[in-house]
């Protein structure tokens, strides 16, 4: 500890003496190397599986979304992507864009969010990097032993499609935030420390053909794997999740349906499983639909004309 002391006391410009701060305060338990190395020495045991997600202000936050949140959103959207792929994340690289008018506490804040996500998620900090940029701008690189290597291909005719919690959280969360909700509310918690899944995946990851996660929208995820499996998947509307906060918040079950197919930032993962191994799955799923064959997503057997995710800016 002494020795990064003085590497901190003999830092030669702001950025250097910031990242020295920070890797103090993280500490040894959740720093896998030494600061001031040009680069992290990791020993994979197998292959890895890789990760990076950007956020950058305007498109993926704005003057709402606290700055601890946006620290804990972008490491969450890696680790989420990583858990898509069949795999645990263990640890992460972050790179962050810094604003020279930027306060050292809004740096520490927005840190104070990536920590705190690290913590939850058992992840190790192997390094980082801080520059100066126009925007302010994070990027997350997570990584994780293989796995499986699950991918979004592999839904077969006649597999049951699922989801592994409720959809449509966050996107009500967000809109709730814009409508001046406080930061307390359960939807709004929901989109600024969303969850992922963080189940045993021993329990689902054999019993799983195809995976992805949410953060693009449950009807989006279900398109891209109906394209790269070749096959349709129709969902059925009577067995979409629809949690009791959010149907209260639109009114009804039918905006709150459209709702959960549309909205973003979940990070729950959403795939599909072969009939004859669907009551092997023991971590608790919902059944969303079937594969069919065909192309496309349907809603109650008829193409949907639902659109998308997008970014709220």
């Amino acid at each position: 500890m002494r020795k990064q002391k003085e590497r901190l006391k003999g830092a030669s410009n702001r950025e250097e003496r910031l990242l020295n701060k920070l890797f103090l305060s993280l500490g040894r338990s959740g720093l896998a190397g030494d600061i001031g190395d040009d680069a992290a020495v990791i020993r994979p045991s197998g292959r890895m599986a890789v990760s990076i997600d950007s956020y950058s202000d305007g498109v993926h936050f704005n003057r709402l979304v606290p700055d601890d949140s946006i620290g804990y959103r972008t490491v969450t959207g890696a680790v989420s992507d990583i858990s898509a792929m069949g795999s645990a994340a263990e640890s992460v690289l972050i790179s962050m864009g810094l604003p020279r008018k930027v306060s050292e506490e809004k740096f520490f804040a927005l840190y104070g969010g990536i920590k705190k996500a690290c913590k939850k998620w058992s992840l190790k900090v192997e390094g980082g990097d801080l520059v100066a940029s126009r925007n302010l701008y994070i990027s997350v690189c997570a990584m994780g032993p293989a796995g499986r290597a699950l991918r979004r291909s592999g839904a077969k005719k006649g597999d049951i499609l699922f989801i592994t919690s409720y959809p449509g959280l966050s996107a009500a969360g967000l809109e709730l935030l814009k409508a001046g909700g406080s930061v307390k509310d359960f939807l709004v918690k929901k989109f600024l420390y969303p969850d992922i899944f963080s189940g045993d995946g021993k329990k689902l990851f054999p019993f799983v053909s195809s995976l992805m996660d949410s953060s693009d929208g449950l009807l989006d995820s279900c398109r891209s794997m109906a394209f790269q499996s070749g096959v349709a998947l129709n969902i059925d509307s009577a067995l979409v999740p629809l949690k009791k906060e959010l149907v209260a918040f639109c009114g009804g079950r039918e905006k709150a349906l459209r709702m959960a197919l549309e909205g973003g930032e979940d990070y729950y993962l959403v795939g599909t499983s072969p009939r004859e191994k669907f009551a092997k799955i023991k971590v608790p799923v919902f059944t969303l639909g079937t594969a069919l064959e065909g192309k496309g997503v349907f809603l109650d057997g008829n193409r949907t004309d639902y659109k998308g995710f997008r970014h709220f800016s």
